[in-house]
């Protein structure tokens, strides 16, 4: 940044006229580190030095104004943008659309998905993800689900982050079958399910108390060479906890903390809960300095679990 910045000095100490390729560059910068004052500022500066912005220009402040929650600026911009006569994109409606399903507008979304359509634009995978994220974040699972079919219809290809949105949504709704059948649908065509993929199918199986089931996809998942993460873990973890299965979450927790990895707010919180419900408070103390350690904010669930246990 500094040395786009001491260009940018230079040419202004020196008379010299900023062009709009620098500015952009200048804008994209300030936008990446979050600074979204000083990039509207050199925004607002080309209007006053008569520097025309382009697509890319626009593309850099929306796409910052998104990401900030400015989502109102960041239309007017598109509008804007519109009246220049500057063509409109897939990659501008994205953000857009994305912004929007970030902050459970999705309705909003929905309607910039229309006026895309309407400019001959064809919404891509990622804006669909976008789009069926979001529903489901609302529990808007049919709505999703018809979201994702659509695309299917339209002639584009499901890929790995859109099939694992309609397998967790499938696990929420407690159809397992339907969701293993989409992983192997996945494999046919050509697309990998990931850790997250796997992780969904083995959290909803814990949920229902299928903890064969989700060790047997645990194994699975490392057959492949995918390494369970710390929500691999902690859904398991949960699972015993929940079922009364105390020791083997112990196992679980230790299972993790040899291949490496750190429990997280949520192991934390399960553990404690639940050793102090069968009486080991030491065990939950030892657990609870380890948060406290860790750097973990403790809420009032453990706070009364801890006390709970000392009675």
């Amino acid at each position: 940044m500094e040395e786009a910045e001491k260009v940018y000095e230079d040419l202004s100490k020196g008379g010299v006229e900023v062009d709009v390729y620098l500015y952009t560059a200048l804008i994209s910068r300030y936008c990446k580190k979050e600074d979204m004052k000083q990039a509207c500022r050199l925004f607002d500066e080309m209007a006053g030095k008569k520097v025309a912005p382009t697509a890319h220009t626009y593309g850099a402040l929306i796409n910052g104004l998104c990401k900030s929650g400015q989502l109102n600026a960041a239309e007017i911009l598109l509008n804007e943008m519109q009246s220049n006569g500057l063509e409109l994109n897939n990659v501008i409606f994205n953000t857009l659309i994305d912004g929007y399903c970030k902050v459970e507008q999705v309705d909003e979304a929905l309607r910039l998905k229309r006026i895309m359509e309407t400019k001959g634009l064809v919404p891509d995978a990622y804006a669909y993800n976008s789009l069926a994220s979001g529903l489901c974040k609302l529990n808007r699972h049919d709505d999703a689900k018809r979201l994702l079919y659509t695309m299917l219809e339209n002639g584009l290809t499901l890929n790995t982050v859109n099939y694992t949105t309609l397998v967790d949504i499938h696990c929420k709704e407690g159809n397992f079958d339907e969701a293993k059948w989409l992983i192997r649908e996945m494999e046919d065509n050509g697309e990998s399910p990931n850790v997250v993929t796997y992780n969904c199918l083995i959290d909803g199986y814990c949920k229902n108390g299928r903890m064969k089931e989700a060790y047997a996809l645990k194994d699975e998942m490392e057959g492949k060479e995918l390494m369970p993460d710390v929500y691999t873990y902690t859904s398991l973890i949960h699972g015993e906890c929940m079922h009364g299965k105390l020791e083997g979450a112990l196992m679980m927790l230790n299972d993790m903390s040899q291949r490496g990895l750190s429990p997280n707010v949520v192991t934390y919180t399960v553990m404690i809960s639940s050793l102090c419900k069968e009486g080991r408070s030491d065990e939950a103390f030892k657990l609870y300095d380890q948060m406290i350690d860790a750097g973990f904010t403790v809420d009032s669930k453990v706070y009364i679990s801890l006390v709970r246990s000392l009675h």
